[in-house]
């Protein structure tokens, strides 16, 4: 029998690359386990605790925040942190996890909270020269350069810390194992050993943790059941911008998302992203839409752009970034089919601006106006935006959350607001948009009436 060392999948026959981890020589041959050493026998054991009800516990106490001082993250993390809590934050390397920690550890000593930060990755000098660099200067904030698991839990067990920071998971080794660190085994051991820990001492703890080559959270999803919150980076580092986003959250919402900027002292919030991506915008140039799109609970502006040119290919090119090249195909078939505008033989490429990228379905409505004025080369009107869902026969369905919207706009200076019919109907009287002009549309081809 052939056991993988990394992720100790099993295997009747050596083979070269593991059916599960999919690494190579990795395959060891192990002795068989007896049936009987496989044959755990349980015992009934009175639980710590008799089951209540909500009426036998009438004076429970509501969660108690821990805010940060960092709007964007406490935005992400549902208001402020929970006492105990464990954080897994994911990203690529280099995109700004080491530097968003050490700012969050810079605020939690700040307000008083003992904090540790273990660094697996760096020498201990090499931290303390980052937090130099981040004029990190506190009382509280303690920093330490560890990779074995025992000293790790040596010293959450006697540092009566209020949060640990471990920066990052994958490094942290476990010497009675067999298995590489890094490994799923090792992952879970290891995550499953501190947060049981932490929640034992009512500390806090954020595990930092690497992508893997598919870009998903090393350790196939694993350390996402452990924990009670996962933020995850959601943009390149080649980039400025960055955005935090909450997948899961037992303490709030899983809809708050946190925008920042990376700058010279470490990653800064977004005061102000609708100006943020529309501030660069050229009026007057066709192919151009500016729609207010929801991140979390939060409305701002982003620029849509399309251009239409001939193929002289067999196949004409569909190119997107920032959206899916399925929705803008879908979008072309429509308006081809109930506006009789030939795209099946145009290229037709698609960019939403910022670094951002747009899933929810209100940007139908920008990418068919976009296109079409690409292809009529004809502006829309100054001033102007856009939101809905299109269906398959030509109408215009209605979104969530259009009164953020249309306030949004109305804050950028936006005067004129393409919606759905349905939309207009739940906000006609909404206060404080009276210098705005709403023009609901219920078919697709009342928009052709804003490009004559």
């Amino acid at each position: 029998m052939y056991k993988c060392i990394n992720c100790g999948a099993a295997s009747l026959k050596w083979v070269g690359r593991c059916p599960e981890c999919h690494s190579f020589n990795t395959m060891e041959e192990v002795v068989p386990e007896t049936e009987s050493a496989r044959i755990v026998k349980f015992r009934k054991k009175a639980p710590s605790a008799a089951p209540v009800t909500t009426l036998d516990v009438q004076n429970a106490e509501g969660l108690k925040r821990i805010g940060t001082g960092i709007k964007e993250f406490d935005v992400s993390v549902g208001s402020g942190l929970v006492a105990g809590q464990s954080i897994l934050i994911g990203g690529e390397p280099g995109i700004g996890k080491s530097t968003l920690m050490l700012q969050v550890a810079e605020k939690l000593g700040a307000a008083g909270i003992k904090t540790l930060y273990i660094s697996t990755e760096e020498s201990l000098n090499q931290i303390i020269l980052r937090a130099k660099r981040l004029k990190i200067e506190s009382k509280t904030l303690f920093f330490q350069a560890l990779n074995d698991i025992n000293e790790v839990l040596y010293s959450v067990e006697n540092g009566n810390y209020g949060f640990i920071i471990i920066d990052s998971i994958q490094r942290l080794t476990v010497p009675e194992a067999g298995s590489a660190y890094g490994s799923i085994n090792g992952l879970r051991e290891t995550a499953h050993e501190i947060t049981s820990l932490c929640l034992k001492k009512n500390c806090g703890v954020f595990l930092v943790c690497h992508v893997n080559k598919e870009g998903g959270l090393a350790g196939p999803k694993t350390l996402e059941h452990i924990v009670d919150t996962v933020l995850y980076f959601d943009s390149s580092k080649k980039d400025s911008y960055r955005i935090l986003r909450c997948y899961k959250n037992r303490f709030g919402s899983t809809d708050e998302t946190g925008i920042y900027e990376m700058s010279e002292n470490g990653l800064r919030g977004v005061k102000n992203p609708s100006a943020y991506f529309t501030s660069e915008r050229q009026e007057g140039s066709s192919g151009s839409v500016v729609t207010p799109c929801l991140e979390g609970t939060r409305a701002m502006l982003v620029e849509v752009q399309a251009l239409v040119v001939p193929s002289y290919m067999p196949v004409p090119k569909r190119v997107c970034l920032g959206i899916d090249g399925g929705r803008v195909s879908i979008i072309s078939a429509v308006l081809e089919k109930k506006e009789g505008i030939k795209l099946s033989s145009k290229e037709i490429y698609v960019k939403i601006f910022g670094g951002i990228s747009i899933q929810e379905p209100a940007v139908d409505l920008p990418v068919a106006l976009s296109i079409t004025s690409s292809y009529m080369d004809k502006p829309l009107p100054p001033n102007f935006t856009a939101f809905g869902e299109i269906g398959l026969t030509g109408e215009i369905r209605g979104v969530s959350n259009p009164a953020a919207r249309i306030r949004e706009a109305a804050n950028m200076g936006f005067g004129d607001i393409l919606l759905p019919q349905s939309n207009y109907n739940d906000v006609k009287g909404l206060k404080g948009i009276s210098a705005i002009n709403l023009h609901p549309v219920s078919k697709l081809k009342k928009i052709i009436e804003y490009l004559v």
